[in-house]
């Protein structure tokens, strides 16, 4: 017996180090694939490859793929492992425009994946693949036309009115205000009026529905974070374990403001100058093909209110920190919106506040330091040779774009961290590579919302700079440090601000 026993016992331990020296030749092998291609890659431990620190959630995705470029110095692209995962990292501006532009046809899909079955609303534009994706985006674009965006511009102003009013009410108490959430107010009333009709009073109601499922999506606790990750980085984990975009209260919750307001308005025939009309229109045009219908057209105003609100809001926030931490450039920025308004009778008109220069300048240099999605990923449709090179990017293989590495480039950027404006005034931007600043994407796949998003940041900003002196308080970060859970940037701490009403 005792015999038997020993037996079973070295049995046991003989198998389990059978089975580890099969794991760890596997991972051997796996970590293998850029040195046997004479790619320069960064190092790797078992199981999570170079991704262990982002896992770990020692700092954001953004950050990641930012260290990675750095340690890629002085090459054109840099191999990483994502878990076992081979992934390259493209550092050169020729190389990215030639995946993003000339070779859209081979690097056409995203990496970023979802479970269609377990979160119908992930069937949106940002998120579809190939044909599905091909024909959605035709019949999308025509939404975001710069005269769309005009005739949607009065409900954008009116939402701005709320927010000077808003701050005006609030500021009277001298606390300072946490400007992170009243953007976000602004931007969803922005986004709920323009995207399903709806008046959701965010700055008005504290308890508004649509603010507190809109925090709900980015709430980045562990697992909404490992339900991110798993989206953008391990699409098979996100179909066996049915991780969702959208949760199904929030897909419950979205489809029914959707579907009623959509009756109502079929109903009574109401017409209004919004993305949901739009929607309307393309429903109805597509009747008899029954293409455009049920939770893929509730999809496409799911998509719009989530990237419309998060990105505005994370943007608008962001600048008035970097304004009040420098407040000369508010200075010079109020003085531009004061000379607009004064030509304009007190107002500020949409094609103004589009082409403001400064204002612009201001806008781009914050999505420069804080571009809220930090990172474009592609997957090599087919095997394509690196121009000018013998390495071979395998059909599937993923690359990213670090978009953060890029922006925050000294050598492209000097003293990257200091907030600067000029760095877009006209004859810098044409001094440098287009393809270092792609805050809105490049190519086929480009943000379609891009001027949507633009003109809802501008209004408020201008408003806010027109009304309103911003300075920091004791609770303002100095430095503003990223959430290391978060897939987008997103800052860890409260953007505390103090606003002063000025007296004209």
């Amino acid at each position: 017996m005792v015999l038997s026993g020993d037996f079973l016992l070295l049995g046991a331990i003989g198998l389990a180090s059978f089975l580890l020296l099969l794991v760890h030749l596997y991972y051997r092998h796996r970590f293998s694939y850029w040195r046997k291609r004479g790619v320069p890659c960064a190092a790797s431990t078992f199981f999570f490859g170079s991704y262990k620190d982002c896992v770990l959630q020692k700092e954001c995705v953004g950050q990641f793929f930012q260290r990675m470029y750095n340690e890629g110095s002085g090459k054109p692209f840099f191999g990483i492992y994502v878990f076992n995962r081979p992934a390259l990292v493209l550092r050169d501006p020729d190389v990215i425009k030639t995946i993003l532009v000339k070779e859209f046809n081979t690097f056409y899909e995203r990496h970023a994946s979802s479970n269609v079955r377990t979160d119908p609303l992930s069937q949106n534009l940002f998120l579809l693949k190939g044909a599905a994706w091909r024909a959605l985006r035709v019949k999308l674009t025509p939404i975001f036309t710069s005269f769309r965006m005009k005739q949607m511009f009065s409900l954008i102003s009116d939402c701005a009115d709320q927010l000077r009013e808003y701050i005006e009410k609030n500021c009277t108490t001298g606390k300072p205000m946490e400007m992170k959430d009243v953007a976000a107010k602004y931007a969803t009333d922005v986004i709920t009026s323009c995207a399903f009709g709806i008046k959701s009073n965010c700055l008005l109601d504290p308890n508004a529905e649509f603010r507190e499922f809109g925090r709900q999506i980015f709430n980045f606790s562990v697992f909404r974070s490992f339900e991110f990750m798993s989206a953008f980085m391990l699409p098979l984990v996100t179909k066996l374990m049915n991780t969702k975009f959208f949760s199904s209260e929030t897909t419950k919750f979205l489809r029914k403001a959707f579907w009623d307001t959509m009756k109502e308005r079929e109903e009574k025939n109401i017409q209004r100058d919004d993305i949901l009309q739009l929607l309307i229109q393309l429903k109805n045009e597509d009747a008899k093909a029954h293409k455009l219908k049920g939770d893929l057209l509730v999809a496409q105003a799911a998509i719009f209110f989530t990237a419309g609100f998060e990105s505005s809001a994370s943007t608008t926030s962001f600048t008035l920190c970097e304004l009040a931490l420098q407040p000369h450039l508010q200075s010079r920025l109020r003085q531009e919106v004061l000379d607009v308004m004064e030509r304009n009778q007190g107002k500020l008109p949409y094609e103004d506040i589009r082409d403001m220069e400064y204002l612009n300048m201001v806008v781009l240099e914050t999505l420069r330091k804080f571009p809220v999605l930090p990172i474009l990923d592609r997957v090599a449709g087919r095997d394509f040779v690196i121009p000018g090179t013998n390495v071979t990017i395998q059909k599937g293989t993923t690359v990213y774009i670090p978009l953060l590495g890029l922006h925050m480039d000294p050598d492209v950027f000097p003293d990257p961290d200091h907030y600067d404006p000029e760095r877009f005034n006209e004859e810098n931007r044409k001094a440098r590579h287009p393809f270092m600043y792609l805050p809105f994407g490049e190519g086929p796949k480009y943000c379609i919302g891009k001027g949507f998003g633009l003109i809802s940041v501008k209004t408020a900003l201008a408003n806010i700079i027109a009304n309103f002196e911003v300075s920091t308080c004791a609770e303002t970060p100095k430095r503003l440090q990223l959430n290391p859970k978060a897939m987008i940037l997103a800052s860890i701490a409260g953007l505390y601000l103090k606003f002063t009403k000025l007296k004209h």
